[in-house]
C-alpha cells in the first residue's frame, strides 16, 4: 500500500449533513440526516423492484453535489441518467415539504454529464485495461495492479478465473506484463501487448509453458487479437480514455465548469454483453483505486456509486469486477471515496462485500431468501427489534425504509425517503443524445482533441524513452556477439499496416457518425465540401478503416464505424436485444453437461468443448389484439352464450419459419405452429426476460436472418390464418444464443450444440 500522503486534506467541518427524508413515525416528522463522515463506512440501499431503493440513492448523490462534491455513479439501466433533468415543478416540491429553492441551488451547482461507453450517444468513453499507470504505484500496489489487469483481460475473453484455463491464463499474462514492467517497456495499450504476445519466440513459449499449455495460449492471443477488431473495438478507443479526473471534474482533464461539482453517470447500456459491462466496471474501479492512492484525504472527496450491483459482485462468480469492487470497498474509506450500492436481490451479492457497508436502508423485501440474507445483519445492528423490524420489511410502501446507522442513531428510524431535487424517470439512447446534444458535446468534444493532441506528444516522447530501453537491452544481450552488418529495414506502419488516422479524418468521422449512413452528395452539404471533395474524404475515411459503405438501390451510401449502426442491414438505430441471464462462463459448464460420451467405453466418441461463442438470433415481436371468452362466465352458469374481453399482447416469431416461440424456463425453447387456443395463451418471454438497447455493430449475429426475414405484410397474414386477432404492430428483438463447439479425438471438424442465452437450455432453430 502506498505511504500516507503528507498533504491530505484537512477534516471540513462545514459540509453540511446527507438530508435523506422524515421518520414516518414520528407525528412531527423530524428531519432524519446523516453525518457526511458516516458515509466513509459506505451505505447500502436494498428493497424489491418499485421500494424506492434508486430514488433514496440518487438523493444521496444530490445531496454530495450540494455538499460541494463530485459523484461518479453507475447506471445499469438508465434510471440515473435523469439527475441531469431539473425539477420542473415548484409547487410540487413544495406540497412534498421541499423548497424549491434547494432544488434551484441543485442545478446552480451540478455538472450532470451522461457517459456512454464505446458509443457517441452520450460522450463517448472507452477504457483499454492497460491505461493504468502501473509504472507510477508502489512496487506492491503495482503487482497488485497488474494481476488485476491480467485478471480482466481473462475474463473479457470469457474464461472462468476460477477454472484451470482461467487461472492458467491469469498466471501467463501476469508473468508477461511483470517480464515487460521489468524491461521498462509495460504495454501502453492492448494492441502492443497482443502483437508482443504474438511474436513470442520458442524460448518464451516454453517458459510460459509450465503455467499453461502452449497450444492453449496461442488460442488466447488469437482471441485477444479478435478484441480488437471490428464493433467491439470501440470498447477500447471510442472518444475520451477513461479517467477518474475526467469522471469527477477535475485538473486539464475533467472539461470541468467553474463552480460546478460532476456528477458522472456511466450508463452501460451501450455495451453489449454482461461480460463488457463487468469487464468496464472493473476497468473504472481500477482506476478509482489508483487515483484515490494518490489522492488521499481524511474527509469524504467523492461518491462512488452503483445500482443494481448483485451481477458484478455476486456471492460465487468471479467476474472480472468482483476482485476490485471487493478491496475498494475494504479499503476507500481511508482515503475519502464514499461508496454507495443498491440492489434488489441482496441474496445474490457477496456476503463479505455487504459487511464492509455502515449505514443499511431497508426498504420492502418479500422473498425467503432475501430476507435470510438481511436477517444477521440487523440483528447484528438492532437485535433487541430483529423480530418487529423484520416482520415490517414485506408491508413497507414505496419510499419507506428501516434505516439503520450506528454511526449516526442509537435507535432504528422508519424512514420516508424526501422528494427529489431532479426528475425521476427512465431515459433511453434517443433522450441521452438529445441530451448529449444541447448540452456536453461540442464541450467534450473539443477536450477530446485537445486531448487527443498532448497524448500524442506523450506518446511520441514515450516512444523516445522505450526505443533507448531497447537499444540498452539488446547491448547488454549482444555483447558478447560478432557484430553484424546493419541493414536497413523498411519503416512499418501500427499495428494493422494502416497509418494512425490524423484528427482532421477523426473529426470527419465524427460528423459522419451523426448520421446513420449517408450518400456523397448528402456528406458534401454537411461538411460544407464539394461533392468530388467530399468523396474522396468518404474515401479516405474508409481505408483508415473509419467507415464502409453499402450499394442502396444505384446508390453508394456510407456509414461510421464507430457509430455502431448496421445501415447495411437496415439497422439505422440501436436494436432492441433480451438480456442473456447465462454467463458465458455457465455456457462452459453447460457444455460439460451436453458432451457426448463414449457407450459402454466402446462407441462413439468422448466429446470436449473447443470453444463457445455468442451470438443473436432474430425473433418478431407481434403486438396484437384479440377478444377471449371470459373462462369464468363459462364455470358459473350453463348459459348458451360467450362473455368475452378484449386483451392486449404479445407473441413472437422466427423471422423466416413463422413459427410460434415458446418459452418456460424448466424446458427453454420451443417452436410450434399453434400452441394455444388464444394467442395471448402461449406462454414466451413477457415476464421472464428483460430488455435492453445496445448497438447493432456491436452484436456478433446472423446477417442472413436480417436479409431472408418475412415481409411485415407476410407475418401479418400468417399470424391471421392462425388467429381472430388484430396485429397493432411488428418489431425485431434479438436472442442471445450460444454456439457449444464440440472436438472429439479421431472426428474432424467439430459438433455445434446451440443453447438459447435465457434458460442454457438446448436449442433447435
Amino acid at each position: 500500500m502506498a505511504m500516507p500522503n503528507p498533504a491530505k486534506a484537512a477534516p471540513n467541518p462545514t459540509t453540511p449533513p446527507v438530508f435523506l427524508g422524515t421518520d414516518r413515525l414520528d407525528a412531527e416528522k423530524p428531519k432524519l440526516a446523516i453525518k457526511p463522515a458516516s458515509m466513509l463506512r459506505h451505505m447500502m440501499a436494498l428493497g424489491s423492484s418499485g421500494s424506492g431503493k434508486t430514488v433514496i440513492c440518487k438523493a444521496v448523490v444530490e445531496e454530495f453535489v450540494r455538499a460541494g462534491l463530485p459523484a461518479v455513479c453507475i447506471d445499469p439501466q438508465g434510471d440515473l441518467c435523469s439527475l441531469a433533468l431539473n425539477a420542473n415543478n415548484p409547487q410540487a416540491l413544495a406540497e412534498k415539504g421541499l423548497d424549491p429553492a434547494l432544488a434551484h441551488e441543485f442545478a446552480q451547482k451540478a455538472d450532470v454529464v451522461v457517459f456512454t461507453p464505446a458509443s457517441r450517444k452520450g460522450i463517448a468513453l472507452s477504457a483499454d485495461p492497460f491505461s493504468v499507470d502501473v509504472r507510477g504505484l508502489a512496487k506492491r500496489d503495482a503487482v497488485y495492479a497488474i494481476t488485476s489487469v491480467a485478471s480482466m483481460v481473462v475474463s473479457l475473453l470469457g474464461y472462468d478465473l476460477e477454472a484451470d484455463d482461467g487461472a492458467g491464463l491469469v498466471a501467463v499474462f501476469d508473468r508477461a506484463l511483470s517480464m515487460q514492467l521489468a524491461r521498462g517497456k509495460y504495454p501502453r495499450n492492448l494492441g502492443q501487448f497482443t502483437d508482443w504476445l504474438l511474436k513470442l519466440d520458442d524460448a518464451s513459449k516454453e517458459e510460459f509453458g509450465r503455467l499453461l499449455d502452449v497450444k492453449k495460449i496461442d488460442h488466447a492471443s488469437q482471441k485477444l487479437a479478435r478484441l480488437d477488431v471490428g464493433a467491439r473495438r470501440l470498447l477500447f478507443h471510442e472518444g475520451l480514455a477513461l479517467d477518474i479526473d475526467l469522471l469527477l471534474g477535475k485538473g486539464e482533464r475533467g472539461g470541468a465548469l467553474p463552480g460546478k461539482s460532476r456528477v458522472s453517470v456511466i450508463y452501460l447500456n451501450t455495451l453489449n454483453s454482461q461480460e463488457d459491462k463487468e469487464f468496464f466496471v472493473a476497468a473504472l474501479v481500477e482506476q478509482l483505486y489508483g487515483w484515490m492512492l494518490k489522492n488521499p484525504s481524511d474527509e469524504p472527496q467523492a461518491l462512488f456509486y452503483i445500482d443494481e450491483v448483485a451481477p458484478f459482485i455476486p456471492p460465487v462468480r468471479k467476474p472480472a469486477s468482483k476482485p476490485g469492487l471487493s478491496l475498494l470497498f475494504k479499503q476507500a474509506r481511508k482515503y475519502g471515496v464514499c461508496c454507495l450500492m443498491a440492489t434488489q436481490n441482496p441474496g445474490d451479492v457477496d456476503y463479505k462485500a455487504m459487511a464492509q457497508f455502515g449505514t443499511w436502508a431497508i426498504g420492502r423485501l418479500t422473498t425467503r431468501q432475501d430476507m435470510a440474507k438481511v436477517q444477521p445483519t440487523v440483528k447484528a445492528l438492532d437485535p433487541v427489534n430483529v423480530d418487529t423490524i423484520m416482520g415490517e420489511l414485506p408491508a413497507q410502501r414505496p419510499g419507506q425504509f428501516i434505516l439503520i446507522s450506528p454511526d449516526n442513531f442509537k435507535n432504528t428510524h422508519r424512514l420516508q425517503t424526501r422528494w427529489l431535487l431532479t426528475q425521476h424517470e427512465t431515459l433511453n439512447d434517443e433522450a441521452i443524445e438529445e441530451l448529449a446534444d444541447e448540452r456536453w458535446r461540442e464541450r467534450f468534444d473539443e477536450l477530446e482533441a485537445a486531448l487527443a493532441g498532448k497524448d500524442e506528444a506523450e506518446e511520441a516522447g514515450q516512444d523516445d524513452d522505450d526505443d533507448l530501453a531497447d537499444a540498452l537491452h539488446e547491448a547488454d544481450d549482444t555483447a558478447d556477439e560478432p557484430a553484424e552488418e546493419a541493414v536497413e529495414e523498411p519503416a512499418e506502419d501500427p499495428g494493422n499496416g494502416k497509418l494512425e488516422p490524423s484528427q482532421e479524418l477523426l473529426d470527419s468521422d465524427r460528423k459522419l457518425a451523426r448520421k446513420a449512413s449517408v450518400t456523397a452528395a448528402e456528406f458534401a452539404l454537411a461538411m460544407k465540401l464539394s461533392e468530388g471533395q467530399a468523396r474522396s474524404l468518404l474515401r479516405k475515411l474508409a481505408n483508415a478503416g473509419l467507415a464502409l459503405q453499402f450499394k442502396d438501390g444505384r446508390v453508394q451510401r456510407y456509414w461510421s464505424i464507430s457509430s455502431g449502426l448496421r445501415p447495411d442491414l437496415g439497422l439505422n438505430d440501436n436494436v432492441q436485444v433480451f438480456n442473456a441471464r447465462v454467463t458465458m462462463q455457465e455456457a462452459e459448464r453447460r457444455a460439460r453437461d451436453l458432451a457426448g460420451r463414449k457407450t459402454l467405453g466402446l462407441f462413439g466418441a468422448d466429446e470436449m468443448l473447443d470453444h463457445v461463442d455468442m451470438e443473436y438470433r432474430l425473433v418478431l415481436q407481434l403486438a396484437f389484439s384479440e377478444k377471449v371468452t371470459r373462462a369464468f362466465f363459462k364455470k358459473l352458469t350453463s348459459f348458451n352464450f360467450d362473455a368475452t374481453e378484449e386483451l392486449a399482447d404479445h407473441v413472437y416469431l422466427h423471422p423466416t419459419s413463422l413459427k410460434l416461440v415458446v418459452f418456460t424456463h424448466e424446458d427453454g425453447i420451443r417452436l410450434e405452429e399453434k400452441p394455444a387456443d388464444y394467442a395471448s395463451r402461449i406462454r414466451d418471454f413477457d415476464g421472464a426476460a428483460t430488455v435492453g438497447q445496445t448497438a447493432p455493430a456491436s452484436l456478433r449475429f446472423n446477417a442472413a436472418e436480417l436479409l431472408e426475414r418475412k415481409s411485415d405484410e407476410a407475418v401479418k397474414a400468417e399470424f391471421k390464418r392462425r388467429y381472430s386477432a388484430t396485429v397493432k404492430s411488428i418489431r425485431q428483438i434479438f436472442l442471445p444464443v450460444y454456439n457449444l463447439h464440440m472436438t472429439a479425438s479421431g472426428r474432424s471438424g467439430s459438433r455445434v450444440v446451440m443453447i438459447d442465452g435465457l434458460s442454457g437450455k438446448p436449442l433447435v432453430w
